[in-house]
């Protein structure tokens, strides 16, 4: 680990059998003897409470803690993250091994941090006790059951309920009710979060020391919700280098949600592998590839990285995972490639700590509670949101060089001059008001598409498709036509043509067709063909001192990149570079400042830099760059500090 100038270890998060072997007696002394051998060595140890896999001893007397799938199948022991988030009996030892954990390491040398579990995911429970909680989850919701079945409609197909303790947990072998399924969703995240919160209080308790919890892409988890009482962000990005570009949105996530550096958790140094068949995937095969994804994490405003595995395992599930040593001991092979990023990191470590990632003056926001309605409700046939939300949407803003944080509707929107809200059918009354005196006060909103037509209940609108924004907004919406992900055949296009001063060319319509309609606005295209012919498919409109430019379609992402850099024109934004697409692009302030970029593609990339400055030192390097024309060769990486 010295040799590579690895200076961090986590561990401890699947070992409750080695902390814990009999109830109440409790063996730490071998966990003493790797921390204060690490901590004598520079190493610093983050401790994971062990809460993913209870020992056998407690399964065997509590067998209840298991989780029961919606079959009445009851899970096991032999696995992880199987027990039951709801089980009191579950909680209650969780808080023992935590509170213990914490008191014997709260105030260890070496130890300088706290994760909680390992990887949460949704997966509800189905038994007696959770229903209960489900119950009473829905009294605290709705107060009274007749409010609930006016506000789901439960007429229809005579889903009427007499009282709550006859409402269902959902299953998929049924065809439930779309507001059952979102609050049902909405319940199990809050259960996720009570368990986490338990583990935060038993751990504060004895430790001063900040907290968090490794999240991961495209789970169902709420992670708005989750990170909200956690003290630092971290993910795991598992990815091979042909989708590099899709996690790029990730740590802009991270860096968006407010709370400081963050961390990548876990990333393999080389292939990720397992499963229950042993399979393995490539992640890191180009030389070079390795380092680009992990620069990408620290050029976006990335403390620390961490490897999942140090050593492979010589036996269990997840053998065939890469790792940085493999099971008899010898380097892999591109460990020397491991070695050179640590000595990247060594030479440029004062720089990236002393010069945090620029404030970003553009925003695009992602929502969980969105990807869970997409799950049910399409709309748009073929949608995935993850992957359509970052190609479609994230990419070509971000491909558009306007820099940008990923932002929850949660957020402190005063910083930002331009917000893009793609893909948020729900947003909330709240929201909503926070948004509209944003705009009021100059901001720019660009919304759309398949944003603002679901309430709270995931339910219509029934004043107008977009509700209270077509009052405010001043942009009404006449009529929709549903496209699809993907058109088939057998369809006939639908055409956009473009008010001629964006000087951008003829496009086609997808995911959806919404007629606008608007009294002062700026009609800035219209569609060309079908039930649409000559109909306002995207307009503009000044609202107070700001302006709302409402997206009927998905126009694609050559246009919507135009139509992104003529809204961020509009609100004073500066793209930070022109060129070719696929370059990470982060400016860096501080006591100095400069830039990074990582080349996130095999193929080389050209690059202009919109800056004053001309001059820079090549940090990695040790050389000086002058000019802002760049070059940049496959995966390459450039920590510049300006002259």
């Amino acid at each position: 680990m010295k040799a590579l100038k690895m200076n961090v270890m986590r561990m401890g998060e699947f070992a409750w059998s080695r902390m814990e072997p009999k109830e109440g007696k409790y063996d730490f002394v071998w966990l003493h003897r790797v921390i204060e051998k690490l901590h004598a060595n520079g190493i610093d140890v983050i401790l994971g409470t062990p809460t993913a896999t209870p020992p056998v001893w407690l399964t065997e007397k509590h067998s209840q803690i298991f989780q029961i799938n919606e079959n009445g199948l009851q899970m096991t022991h032999g696995g992880r993250r199987n027990c039951s988030y709801t089980s009191k009996i579950y909680r209650e030892y969780s808080h023992k091994i935590c509170e213990r954990m914490a008191q014997e390491f709260g105030n260890k040398p070496g130890v300088i941090g706290w994760q909680t579990d390992n990887e949460f995911s949704l997966s509800p429970d189905y038994s007696q006790e959770t229903k209960k909680q489900w119950v009473s989850w829905l009294k605290k919701r709705y107060k009274t059951i007749d409010n609930l079945n006016q506000l789901w409609c439960t007429d229809l197909w005579s889903q009427t309920y007499q009282k709550f303790e006859q409402i269902p947990m959902p299953a998929s072998k049924v065809w439930h009710h779309p507001s059952l399924r979102f609050a049902w969703a909405a319940f199990t995240n809050d259960m996720i979060v009570e368990f986490q919160d338990i583990q935060l209080a038993s751990i504060r308790k004895y430790s001063k020391l900040p907290i968090t919890h490794d999240g991961m892409p495209q789970q169902q988890v709420d992670y708005e919700k989750l990170f909200k009482n956690l003290d630092f962000t971290s993910t795991n990005n598992y990815h091979s280098f042909e989708a590099y570009d899709l996690i790029q949105s990730n740590y802009d996530r991270l860096r968006g949600q407010g709370m400081g550096y963050h961390w990548l958790f876990e990333t393999a140094p080389n292939f990720s592998g397992g499963g229950d068949k042993g399979q393995t995937w490539y992640l890191h095969q180009i030389p070079g590839s390795m380092k680009a994804a992990l620069w990408m994490n620290y050029a976006s405003g990335g403390q620390g990285a961490m490897f999942w595995l140090w050593r492979q395992h010589r036996a269990g599930q997840e053998m065939v995972h890469g790792s940085v040593l493999s099971a008899f001991g010898g380097e892999v092979s591109n460990y020397s490639e491991i070695k050179e990023l640590g000595e990247e990191l060594d030479k440029s470590s004062e720089f990236l700590m002393n010069n945090p990632v620029a404030k970003a003056e553009a925003a695009v926001l992602y929502s969980h509670e969105s990807e869970t309605g997409f799950k049910f409700e399409e709309y748009a046939s073929g949608i995935n949101y993850y992957w359509d939300w970052t190609y479609r949407f994230y990419r070509a803003m971000a491909d558009a060089y306007i820099f940008r944080d990923v932002i929850y509707s949660s957020a402190d929107l005063s910083q930002y001059k331009l917000i893009f809200i793609p893909l948020m059918p729900l947003i909330s009354d709240e929201f909503q008001s926070r948004l509209k005196t944003w705009v009021e006060q100059g901001g720019t909103l660009v919304l759309g598409p398949q944003s603002g037509y679901r309430n709270e209940e995931w339910a219509q609108h029934t004043n107008h498709f977009l509700g209270n924004i077509e009052d405010w907004s001043g942009i009404n919406v006449k009529t929709i036509i549903p496209i699809g992900a993907k058109r088939r055949a057998e369809e006939m296009p639908f055409l956009i043509d473009y008010s001629i001063d964006l000087n951008i060319e003829q496009s086609e319509a997808s995911l959806w067709g919404l007629a606008l309609h608007t009294k002062n606005g700026k009609v800035l295209a219209n569609y060309n063909g079908g039930a649409h012919d000559k109909k306002p498919a995207i307009i503009e409109n000044k609202v107070g001192k700001g302006r709302v430019i409402l997206l009927g379609t998905d126009p694609g992402k050559p246009a919507l990149k135009k139509l992104l850099l003529y809204a961020a024109k509009k609100s004073n934004v500066k793209p930070l570079a022109t060129g070719d697409e696929q370059v990470v692009i982060v400016p860096r302030q501080g006591k100095e400042s400069g830039f990074i970029m990582v080349n996130l593609s095999k193929n080389v990339k050209k690059i202009s830099l919109n800056t004053n400055a001309v001059s820079f030192e090549n940090i990695l390097l040790n050389t000086k760059i002058l000019g802002k024309e760049f070059e940049l060769k496959p995966y390459e990486v450039l920590v510049m500090k300006t002259l």
